[in-house]
């Protein structure tokens, strides 16, 4: 009987991590398509689209490695390589951190310039999706570092960090599909969409839902209720961002 526990708890470690690798994937996959045209295959496609500043240029470059990084740690694991996936945590932690703080600065930059995306909220507004999404990856990400010697908390609340950045990529499908207005709220629909998936998938799996996913929803809901409230240019989030902007 032990024998059989123990090979259907390796069954069920392999399956769990193939899991993490494939939606590892698709969240990779959205933003590629969604920053396609702008940064991965703009000299390739020719898209009508502005070229990207110095800062956002850089920002996607950092984002890129970061995501790279994160799929190769989730194979690592998915290939039982804990040893050489412990050892390049630190350079994930140090990557999105560092993209976190362009992220900032490319908002703030973004919103000085009146910058918006097309049929968005204004630009002061605007600003509250990529702040205030950035905010949630960032304690996302802080609670998976916390959590790191549980390995059943710290994957779930990385995958969820994942799921949280995808947001800018699912924005920019939806312009040329003709649907842009959809766009914000479409982006941080489809994140919560993808933990919905995950948590269905640990339901099945485990017949519960693991407490980091709660944890994590109620990240995601929050966020997307504070950029709703934001969105709405409230005198309080404008006068924010204007200190931000220094207008």
């Amino acid at each position: 009987m032990t024998t059989l526990d123990a090979q259907a708890g390796k069954s069920r470690f392999q399956s769990e991590s193939r899991f993490f690798l494939i939606m590892s994937i698709v969240s990779v996959a959205i933003l590629f398509v969604g920053f396609a045209p702008s940064l991965y295959l703009k000299p390739i496609i020719q898209a009508p689209v502005p070229p990207l500043s110095a800062l956002s240029f850089a920002h996607g470059v950092v984002g890129t490695l970061w995501m790279v990084l994160f799929v190769t740690q989730a194979a690592l694991i998915s290939n039982n390589n804990h040893a050489l996936h412990r050892q390049l945590g630190m350079m994930g932690a140090l990557l999105f951190g560092l993209m976190a703080m362009l992220g900032y600065w490319t908002a703030i930059k973004a919103g000085e310039l009146g910058h918006a995306p097309p049929e968005a909220p204004p630009p002061l507004a605007f600003m509250a999706l990529p702040l205030i999404g950035m905010t949630g990856s960032l304690l996302l990400v802080a609670m998976a570092l916390w959590n790191r010697s549980h390995s059943d908390w710290h994957k779930r609340l990385m995958l969820a960090a994942m799921f949280s950045v995808t947001g800018p990529g699912t924005g920019r499908i939806a312009v040329p599909l003709g649907v842009a207005a959809w766009g914000p709220h479409g982006g941080m629909f489809v994140t919560e969409l993808l933990l919905v998936v995950a948590m269905a998938y640990d339901q099945m799996q485990s017949k519960r839902i693991h407490p980091a996913y709660w944890y994590a929803a109620a990240i995601l809901v929050a966020t997307h209720i504070a950029v709703t409230w934001a969105f709405a240019s409230p005198a309080a989030w404008i006068a924010f961002a204007q200190f931000l902007t220094q207008q």
